[in-house]
């Protein structure tokens, strides 16, 4: 997106202020250390929303009673500020906007009124929605504890800021990622940053999980019905069974599921012609007959189980003694198969054959303990199958007990009433009502999935429209081909020449290819400081060149680079180009580097993505470029820094 930081001020409890100005392209800050420099990349911080306050502590924090950044967008500015974390800065922001110019120098704090004031929280969807953030949830799991949270400015620093501890780090690329739920959280929120997708595509993925979740939901309960189907088919049989018998009929046991809820609608009529009384009784005999047939077969698995237990038990007892003489084996038994007479040294056959006999009891005994502790799971599983038969058996005989006391009922209505016709009134409706239930469940279930197919089939559709996977395609093999070239034109060692650099945007891990090996280099398999900082510096030099050629991206094309030529002087507090050493030309190609992007940027987006260093450097000659022209401040001598 282009914007960039106008100016970034602090005012203090009078209104007296301190400002620097920036512009688009390159912004160099240089000056000693202790100078104010590194506080700057903190200001940002602290206004675009960050919970905690990381200013450094000293001449700024004293001084500053309210920080502030002009944003400069194409038609408008925005003023964004915030007090102190201790005065009010925990909880509110302020935020102005106008389509006028606004001049820094000019600026006082009677712009920061009640009227302009947020609440945090609120500032920072504010502020995301002026960079064009119209995601308000990422969620794509409707049965997550909680939302995910909605993309943030806060998540966009991670691409914006290289700290000094960060700038040549081998352990870390990122800024905000030791915190893994961030970590997290940015990821997945680059095609938001990148502006691929919008609210409504995570509106269809959120249906579409949603949708899946409720298929495979109908799926178990077709399973399920299939498997009570035989259950539902014998329940229903017996309703008809019950109204046949009324009737006088009699009614085929075989008769599918389908048939029978077809049958529903040609029922016999009952007749007094028709009817015949021993029809009740008979089925009143053989229902019976059946529940006794069955409760002899539970006798039966119950008298085996017993005997089982029984068995166990013995075999337990026996296992017990034959451990108890095992132990008494191993504590007598000689170990030699011979016996030699300790006086006169013969052998004494008697105790040796007793020993050999002994030896070979042991053997048994061993053998033996074995197999009573394999037919001790055997008979665990002979009574866990058993029980599971009579349990099964003590439903049938349960349900076999309903249907005789349903008849019984109905006879004893009958002989008090001899009106029969209401039983076969109520008989007939009890089947509707039962095929009724039937029916719309086998109704739901093909309804549901018939228009659950329908629109996961559309949402897919929809979202395939955004075409994600192809983004991402085109954005990895962006990012091998700019790092690489990038990173050739900096200080990066030989042996990793000529670099074949890869960035994986599900994990942003960064990795070299070494051709000769066939392997991946990380980061930190690399040595060397210069090879770290020349990965970072072509790395997030693409990430400014990329989210700019995004037509849509809500990221400011905003880069802070802090003291990168700390590699080659970190103990120097200034580095003055008149030490031509080999160290001075590398940080020189560095920032000359850094301009070349910028100017092949210009030439593609028609616009100056902003690059802020601040650096311990003097003077520079960059072949090609005054380093003057892009020197905002050079805090040196006395008096000479930010506060």
């Amino acid at each position: 997106m282009n914007v960039y930081i106008k100016s970034i001020l602090t005012f203090n409890n009078e209104g007296e202020k301190r400002h620097v100005d920036l512009t688009d392209g390159l912004n160099v800050i240089t000056g000693e250390s202790k100078s104010g420099k590194s506080a700057l990349l903190e200001i940002i911080d602290y206004c675009l929303g960050s919970s905690k306050s990381t200013i450094p502590k000293g001449e700024v924090t004293k001084f500053g009673h309210l920080f502030a950044l002009i944003l400069k967008f194409p038609k408008y500015h925005l003023v964004v500020a915030r007090n102190r974390l201790d005065d009010d800065g925990k909880k509110q922001m302020y935020l102005y906007r106008t389509s006028q110019d606004i001049v820094p120098k000019e600026l006082s704090m009677d712009l920061f009124t009640e009227e302009n004031k947020l609440n945090l929280e609120q500032a920072k969807i504010e502020l995301g929605r002026e960079f064009g953030i119209t995601v308000t949830s990422s969620t794509e799991n409707i049965d997550a504890i909680k939302n995910e949270p909605r993309p943030s400015v806060r998540n966009m620093t991670s691409y914006m800021f290289q700290h000094q501890n960060l700038v040549a780090s081998k352990f870390a690329l990122f800024y905000r990622f030791e915190d893994s739920q961030k970590r997290d959280q940015t990821i997945k929120q680059f095609p938001v940053f990148a502006g691929w997708v919008d609210q409504q595509y995570y509106n269809y993925r959120l249906e579409l999980d949603e949708l899946i979740k409720q298929q495979k939901r109908n799926e178990k309960l077709q399973q399920s019905y299939s498997k009570s189907t035989e259950k539902i088919k014998r329940d229903l049989l017996n309703t008809f069974k019950r109204y046949y018998m009324l009737v006088g009929k009699t009614l085929d046991d075989n008769l599918s599921l389908t048939k029978l809820l077809s049958l529903r609608k040609s029922l016999p009529d009952f007749t007094r012609e028709s009817y015949l009384s021993e029809e009740m009784e008979h089925r009143h005999g053989e229902l019976k007959k059946q529940r006794e047939e069955l409760k002899q077969q539970r006798y039966d698995i119950e008298m085996s189980i017993r005997n089982l237990e029984l068995s166990h038990g013995y075999g337990k007892n026996y296992s017990s003694n034959l451990k108890s003489l095992k132990a008494i084996l191993n504590h007598s038994l000689h170990h030699n198969d011979s016996y030699d007479c300790p006086v006169c040294g013969q052998g004494v056959k008697v105790l040796t054959k007793k020993i050999v006999s002994l030896k070979h009891s042991k053997k048994w005994l061993v053998e033996e303990l074995a197999s009573v502790k394999v037919q001790g799971n055997e008979f665990h599983l002979q009574i866990h199958n058993l029980s599971m038969e009579k349990d099964k058996l003590n439903d049938e005989i349960r349900r076999l007990g309903n249907e005789i006391s349903k008849i019984e009922e109905i006879t004893d209505r009958w002989k008090k009433t001899k009106k029969l016709d209401n039983e076969v009134v109520y008989a007939r409706a009890e089947i509707d009502i039962e095929c009724k239930k039937i029916e719309e469940q086998q109704a739901n279930l093909r309804k549901n999935d018939n228009e659950s197919d329908v629109r996961i089939i559309e949402l897919n559709r929809l979202i395939d429209g955004y075409n994600l996977n192809s983004y991402y395609s085109q954005a990895e093999t962006f990012f091998k081909t700019n790092i690489s070239r990038v990173i050739e034109k900096v200080d990066f060692e030989e042996e990793f020449r000529p670099a074949d650099m890869n960035f994986l945007l599900d994990t942003f891990d960064l990795y070299h290819h070494d051709k000769e090996s066939k392997s991946r280099v990380y980061l930190s398999e690399m040595g060397s400081g210069a090879n770290w900082l020349a990965c970072h510096v072509s790395l997030f030099l693409s990430f400014l060149h990329f989210f700019a050629l995004q037509e849509k991206s809500a990221l400011p094309s905003i880069l802070f680079l802090d003291q990168p030529s700390q590699v080659y002087f970190p103990e120097k507090i200034f580095v003055n180009a008149k030490e031509k050493s080999n160290d001075v030309q590398k940080v020189e190609q560095i920032y000359k580097t850094i301009l070349e992007e910028i100017e092949l940027i210009k030439e593609t987006t028609q616009f100056k993505p902003q690059v802020i260093v601040t650096d311990h450097v003097g003077e520079l000659d960059i072949e090609g470029y005054k380093f003057e022209d892009y020197l905002r401040k050079n805090w040196r001598g006395n008096d000479n820094k930010f506060i």
